[in-house]
């Protein structure tokens, strides 16, 4: 009974050892595999001088953008504070008529006629703020679609020469 249950146990060994064994044969094949896909694999050449001209033009063009906005900014501020300075003399103008009531015109006339001088300088100084804002957004956006189609006719470039070169070698 002994030497049965030893040839069990000696049969089991044996199936676990076959079953490991095609387990690791599995295994190799497919690192084997793997290896020779990779060694076919092919890279395509990377132009790293065009990829570096490409992210400079890119840069040069975001800082153009920048520049741009930036100086808008300025002119904006710039245009804003001659406005509150001009509220403010409107403002100390209107004040100093009522106190004084220099004029021949009723008080209510007279605030009046400030106040619509007053909104007319606002008006104004507004459309001038958005037309500077404007003209700066058309020329930034001006500078990027320039730009993009640069890129575009780059891409095309690359691939039709990358397709040309793959043509010359599979010749």
């Amino acid at each position: 009974m002994q030497t049965s249950h030893h040839a069990k146990v000696a049969s089991s060994h044996k199936n676990e050892d076959h079953t490991h064994q095609k387990k690791s044969e599995r295994r190799l094949s497919a690192v084997a595999d793997w290896k020779k896909n990779f060694i076919n694999f092919k890279t395509p050449v990377v132009d790293v001088e065009h990829l570096i001209s490409h992210y400079r033009r890119s840069a040069e063009t975001s800082s153009a953008v920048i520049q741009i906005l930036t100086e808008s900014a300025r002119v904006v501020a710039r245009r804003q504070a001659e406005c509150l300075r001009s509220n403010a003399e409107h403002a100390l103008k209107a004040s100093k008529e009522v106190l004084n009531h220099s004029t021949s015109k009723s008080p209510a006339s007279s605030q009046s006629d400030l106040a619509k001088s007053w909104l007319d300088c606002n008006v104004e100084s507004l459309r001038e703020i958005t037309e500077i804002s404007t003209k700066s957004m058309w020329e930034a956006f001006d500078v990027i679609n320039k730009r993009i189609a640069e890129q575009s006719k780059e891409v095309v470039d690359v691939a039709s020469s990358t397709l040309h070169s793959a043509e010359k070698k599979a010749a």
